[in-house]
């Protein structure tokens, strides 16, 4: 007697439904997926219960005629695949096991062209009248009723839902042409109807971050992206908020995951991630979208050609993050209650830049004759100032006009519109900040934060294997297996960057070290660098070590407490046009701020 025997139908269908069908929002996507398909222009969706007990999909799209119906419940059975080549798909389903595999664990009816279908956990009907005239109309009830170890799987309904909201969202934005609702019970939970892209994105990933995303595209032989990068300050803990679609599908990918990890990876913390959606089209000949049953994963055929594509083409349109404002939000500022008695302005912490001595002031176009009239390199009718304190005065009257309309502190009057995005330079406070005037406000600048960032800047641009110093003697490092092998790997990396290195069996010999770094820790510079086993799969080694190398030799960086003088700031201004992803610093904080001119007339409330 055999004891190889073949399964049954029913059972097959139920364990395609265990490859595909997972939770509601799987059964939710392949239906929906299918109304898409069939060319439809308003898709509708009703849930009960999250969608475990009921889901309704009823679309507007070309239909099922009759004599199709039963056979569309059949596994296998497509019209979108045409030929045998499934290296050349372009729609969204084409295995033939949706519908039989959802209809395998519920119970099922398929309506179009006034007729219908019904399965009850395998149990097909007879085709019945239906009053659905256009499009079709597909409902799921008691989805795993009958398949108690499936059903206990399910999360509550609100996790349920979630799940299936993500779905639709994500299949909104790669279909900004198809008009989408989702109604959960009797309540309204989401509805696109003839909205644009960026709106779709604003409202799926939120409109506060919105502001500042940019729209990027990018292209290559047989790859284009595009989609919107959002700025590094508004990353978050979880993968979760980036969106990947590849040739119109939602997928989870690790090569572009990978692609958007490094791209960002100098910008945000370490366990944190970008937001991002990514619309990725490449030639189906170059991917395979046949790896999994529920199409959520794919393969590259050349995996490191794309990653360093997608890599690059994101890190190049990161750098205009610089030019997008990180503005203060003050909606929380009208409830303050100012008290003027407590809330004055010290003006001994703000260093101004003026025309020249006031009459009230007292003073002379001699520094020498006042103590608190600093000397600076900066031109004659640039002079730093320190009004002196004078006790009949508040500081807030010492800034208030006399009678013949001089001002007692006159700040020079800059042109209204500033070549730099960055402004010019009006004051410094605090000995840490320095304010300039841009073209629609004003903006506070970290002087730390952006010089330690223009400083590794340079140190990057200056490694090459040209630069670099001799040691008096050699250091010789004795290596491990596994930091040999990663000697191995990085060696022209690292004499690319200014070291002279040479293998001997198990040991490392360094003669030359770049120019920046002290010769008392090149030794332990390299040895930390050959214990990181993220060396071997990095496709981006050289600019991993140059960046290492800046760190441990960015420490000359202007600090806080330092006065500035008006050259000074100027310098650092004309700096940090030059200088990539200077909005923030080397530690993923922001290195300035804007306050625009709208927000200070909120503010003083003259609006």
């Amino acid at each position: 007697m055999s004891k190889i025997k073949l399964l049954s139908d029913d059972l097959v269908n139920q364990i395609a439904a265990g490859e595909i069908v997972e939770r509601p929002a799987s059964a939710l996507k392949e239906l929906i997926e299918n109304s898409i398909d069939a060319n439809s222009k308003n898709v509708e969706i009703f849930l009960q219960n999250g969608g475990k007990t009921k889901i309704v999909i009823q679309d507007d799209g070309e239909g099922i005629s009759k004599d199709d119906l039963p056979i569309a419940i059949q596994r296998h059975a497509t019209s979108k695949l045409s030929g045998n080549n499934l290296f050349d798909i372009k729609s969204y389903g084409f295995r033939g096991e949706a519908l039989p595999s959802i209809a395998s664990v519920s119970n099922f009816s398929l309506e179009s062209g006034t007729f219908g279908i019904s399965v009850n956990f395998s149990e097909q009907s007879e085709i019945f009248p239906s009053v659905v005239e256009k499009g079709t109309k597909v409902t799921v009830q008691n989805l795993f009723e009958k398949i108690p170890a499936r059903l206990k799987f399910l999360r509550s309904d609100s996790v349920e839902l979630t799940s299936c909201l993500n779905v639709v969202e994500n299949i909104s934005l790669t279909n900004p042409n198809i008009n989408f609702s989702l109604r959960n019970e009797n309540k309204q939970l989401l509805s696109f109807q003839n909205d644009s892209l960026d709106f779709r994105v604003s409202k799926i990933l939120g409109a506060d971050i919105f502001k500042k995303a940019i729209h990027f595209e990018e292209r290559s032989d047989h790859i284009a992206v595009s989609g919107y990068l959002f700025h590094p300050i508004d990353n978050r803990y979880s993968q979760n908020f980036q969106r990947i679609f590849i040739n119109g599908r939602v997928v989870k990918d690790k090569t572009v995951s990978l692609a958007i990890r490094n791209a960002y990876k100098d910008l945000i913390p370490v366990g944190r991630f970008a937001v991002a959606v990514i619309f990725i089209e490449i030639d189906p000949f170059h991917l395979d979208v046949n790896v999994s049953p529920t199409k959520s994963e794919v393969r590259f055929r050349d995996n490191l050609s794309v990653q360093r594509f997608l890599t690059d083409a994101i890190k190049k349109n990161l750098q205009r993050f610089d030019r997008v404002s990180n503005e203060i939000d003050f909606s929380s500022f009208s409830d303050l209650n100012f008290d003027n008695k407590t809330d004055k302005i010290d003006i001994s912490k703000v260093h101004v830049l003026y025309d020249g001595p006031s009459e009230r002031s007292g003073l002379n176009n001699n520094p020498s004759k006042n103590q608190n009239t600093r000397i600076s390199s900066a031109p004659q009718n640039f002079e730093p100032f320190h009004q002196p304190v004078n006790d009949h005065f508040s500081p807030i009257e010492r800034l208030k006009p006399k009678t013949d309309g001089a001002l007692a502190l006159s700040p020079r009057i800059l042109p209204e519109k500033s070549e730099s995005f960055f402004g010019t330079p009006v004051a410094q406070v605090f000995e840490s900040y320095i304010i300039t005037k841009t073209q629609d406000g004003l903006m506070i600048i970290d002087q730390h934060a952006v010089h330690e960032k223009i400083t590794q800047h340079k140190i990057l641009e200056g490694l090459t294997s040209n630069n670099k110093q001799f040691l008096v003697k050699p250091e010789i490092l004795e290596l491990s297996n596994s930091e040999l092998e990663i000697a191995k790997f990085i060696l022209e990396n690292l004499k690319e960057c200014g070291f002279a290195l040479e293998l001997i069996q198990n040991s490392l010999m360094i003669s030359a070290i770049p120019s920046v770094i002290n010769p008392d820790e090149a030794k332990n510079f390299v040895r930390n660098i050959l214990s990181d086993h993220n060396m071997l799969d990095n496709l981006q080694v050289l600019d991993t070590i140059k960046k290492r190398i800046a760190d441990k030799a960015c420490h000359n960086s202007i600090r806080f407490g330092r006065e500035l003088s008006f050259d000074e700031m100027s310098a650092i201004i004309q700096q940090m046009e030059e200088v990539p992803s200077i909005h923030q610093c080397n530690h993923h904080r922001p290195s300035f701020i804007t306050i625009s001119k709208d927000q200070l007339k909120k503010l003083f409330e003259r609006t």
